[in-house]
C-alpha cells in the first residue's frame, strides 16, 4: 500500500501528472457537476492493437444503437486514440461513427476520473461503453448490429477496382482469406519483449498449402492475410496469393478483403474481431476451445493435444487440467502437454466442409448431425460446470451452441470427445 501510494505522488510530480493535476482534475470535476444536465463520458482506445482499435468501438456502436448504459441523461461521448492507429482504414470508419479527439486534451481529463474513483467509485458513469463482463461478452450481439463501422459506397468501389486491376479478380469471383498467427507482428511491433509464451498459438503455414490449392481447383482465389510475416506462403497457383508479403498489401485492402470475402479462415488474430461485425462465414481453429466463438456460420476445428506419452488428452482431461481456457504456453507445459498443429489433410477436409456444407448448404447426413449434436452436448457440460465460465454463464445462461464443429476430426476421434 505504502509503495503504491509513493509510485502515485511520482506519477503526480511528472509532466504527464502535472497536466492530470492542473488541466485533468479540474476538468473532470466540472464534468462531475454538470452531468445531471449533460453526461460527457470520455474513453482512450488501444489502437496500436488491431483487435483493440476495432472490438471496443464496436460493441459501444452496439450499445449506443440498442440504448445500453444510457443512464436516462443526454450524453456526449468522445474517445482518443491511446497509440498511433495501426490501421488507417479501421479508423477512417471509425471517425465516421464516433466523436474522436486528441490525445493531449482527453487523456489527462480520461485519467483524472480514474483517479476519483478511488475515492467515489462511479467510473463507470463516466465511460462512454458498459465494460465487458468476460472476455466475449457482447462480441456474439455484433452480428445483429444495423448502425456499426461500414464501408461507404465509393470505398466498396475502390476495393473492387483494386482487386481487379492489382490481382486480376472480377467483381463475381470467390475469394477466401487466410489469417495463419505467428510472432512476426508482435516482434516488429514491440521487438524488447518477449513474447515467447504465445508460441503455442501459432500454426505452420505450410500446412494449409494443401487446402488452398484445393480451393483454388473449387474456383476461389486464396490471400495469405496478415500485415508482418515470417513465413511465405508461395506456390505456381497465380490464385494463391501471399499478400501478406505482397508489394500490394495495405490498410485498405486489409479491411476490405476480410469484410468482403466468402469466408475466413482464422487461427485467432486481432484482425478477426472484424469478421462478426459483418457476419463473415469463418473457420476458426483455436489453441483452446472456451474462446471459440458461436456464430451460426462458424466451423469450428482444433489442434491434437498429446501427453508425455504421446497420447491423446481427452476433452474431459482438457477441461480437468483447466486448460480448455489457457492460451499460454507454460500452461500446457507445466501440464505436460502438448499441443500438434492441424495435419494438412486435416485442414484440407476442413475447407472442403466450409465450401460444401456452410457455404453452398450441402445437407448433412443424420448420423453427421448427430454425432456434432453429441459433441456439442459432452463440450457444454462440461463448459457449463467450469468455474472459468461461471461470470459467462451469469449473465448469458448455460452455453448456447449455433456452431458446426469440424466432422471429420469427430468422425476420426471418436474417443477424444466421448471418453
Amino acid at each position: 500500500m505504502i509503495k503504491h501510494i509513493i509510485n502515485e505522488i511520482r506519477s503526480l510530480l511528472s509532466f504527464k501528472g502535472l497536466t492530470i493535476i492542473l488541466y485533468g482534475l479540474p476538468t473532470a470535476l466540472i464534468i462531475r457537476i454538470i452531468s445531471k444536465i449533460l453526461l460527457i463520458r470520455i474513453m482512450g482506445v488501444n489502437a496500436e492493437r488491431i483487435g483493440e482499435l476495432i472490438i471496443n468501438p464496436a460493441i459501444y456502436l452496439y450499445q449506443k444503437e440498442n440504448k445500453i448504459n444510457s443512464h436516462g441523461t443526454r450524453s456526449w461521448d468522445i474517445f482518443f486514440m491511446k497509440d498511433k492507429p495501426i490501421n488507417k482504414q479501421i479508423f477512417k470508419m471509425l471517425k465516421r461513427e464516433i466523436n474522436i479527439y486528441p490525445k493531449f486534451f482527453l487523456e489527462p481529463v480520461f485519467e483524472a476520473q480514474k483517479k476519483l474513483n478511488i475515492y467515489f467509485k462511479d467510473l463507470n458513469k463516466y465511460l462512454p461503453i458498459e465494460q465487458r463482463k468476460f472476455k466475449f461478452h457482447y462480441i456474439d450481439k455484433l452480428p445483429e448490429s444495423k448502425k456499426n463501422i461500414k464501408f461507404l459506397k465509393k470505398e466498396i468501389i475502390r476495393g473492387e477496382r483494386e482487386l481487379l486491376n492489382k490481382f486480376g479478380i472480377h467483381k463475381k469471383d470467390k475469394f477466401i482469406c487466410l489469417l495463419i498467427r505467428d510472432q512476426a507482428f508482435l516482434k516488429k511491433i514491440y521487438p524488447n519483449l518477449n513474447f515467447d509464451h504465445h508460441e503455442y498459438r501459432n500454426i505452420d503455414p505450410l500446412n494449409f498449402i494443401d487446402a488452398a490449392k484445393i480451393l483454388s481447383k473449387k474456383g476461389y482465389y486464396v490471400f495469405r492475410m496478415g500485415k508482418f510475416q515470417s513465413k511465405k506462403f508461395e506456390t505456381s497457383d497465380p490464385k494463391i496469393i501471399d499478400y501478406a508479403n505482397s508489394d500490394y498489401r495495405n490498410d485498405f485492402l486489409d479491411i476490405y478483403l476480410s469484410a468482403h470475402c466468402n469466408f475466413f479462415l482464422t487461427t485467432m488474430s486481432g484482425l478477426d474481431n472484424l469478421l462478426p461485425i459483418f457476419n463473415i462465414p469463418t473457420i476458426v481453429i483455436p489453441l483452446n476451445l472456451a474462446i471459440a466463438r458461436q456464430y451460426k456460420n462458424y466451423l469450428i476445428s482444433t489442434k491434437t493435444f498429446l501427453d508425455p506419452n504421446n497420447k491423446k488428452v481427452s476433452l474431459k482431461e482438457l477441461f480437468e487440467k483447466n486448460l480448455i481456457f489457457r492460451q499460454k504456453k507454460e500452461d500446457f507445459d507445466n501440464a505436460n502437454i502438448r499441443p500438434i498443429d492441424p495435419s494438412p489433410d486435416q485442414l484440407t477436409k476442413l475447407v472442403i466442409e466450409m465450401d460444401e456444407h456452410i457455404i453452398n448448404s450441402k445437407p448433412y447426413t443424420k448420423e453427421e448431425n448427430d454425432l456434432n449434436n453429441e459433441f456439442w452436448r459432452i463440450y457444454s457440460h462440461y463448459y457449463n460446470k467450469d468455474k472459468n465460465a461461471n461470470i459467462e454463464i451469469k449473465f448469458n445462461g448455460q452455453l448456447k451452441v449455433s456452431s458446426r464443429f469440424d466432422i471429420n476430426f469427430l468422425k476420426d476421434n471418436h474417443n477424444w470427445f466421448l471418453k
